[in-house]
Parts: C-alpha cells; sequence; structure tokens
C-alpha cells in the first residue's frame, strides 16, 4: 500500500485542493468561472470521509 494514500492522506489533500480552488475562485473574474470552481471545491470538502467513517 503506497503510504501517501492512507484515507487521511487523502481528505488532508483534497483539503488542500479546495483551499486552492477557493482562492482561484475569488481571483477569478468570470462569475461563472467563479462559481465553477467554488462548486467544485465545495465537491472535494464534501466527499471527503468523516471521522466516524476512518478506519481506526
Amino acid at each position: 500500500m503506497n503510504p501517501y494514500d492512507t484515507p487521511l492522506e487523502r481528505a488532508r489533500r483534497n483539503r488542500e485542493r479546495a483551499e486552492e480552488l477557493g482562492r482561484a475562485a475569488d481571483r477569478a473574474t468570470d462569475p461563472e468561472h467563479r462559481q465553477r470552481l467554488r462548486e467544485k471545491a465545495l465537491r472535494l470538502l464534501r466527499d471527503e470521509p468523516t471521522a466516524e467513517s476512518r478506519p481506526s
């Protein structure tokens, strides 16, 4: 198993990516593009595993 592909690591990468997308949305000048970036960031955060679903 790849040590960088644990559920915790995937969640961390998803949060970082969502933050990057949020910053890009803040910089975007086209309202439609801004909205797509925000939706993508929210989707990443929504798909993040919760503490209950993480294996012990």
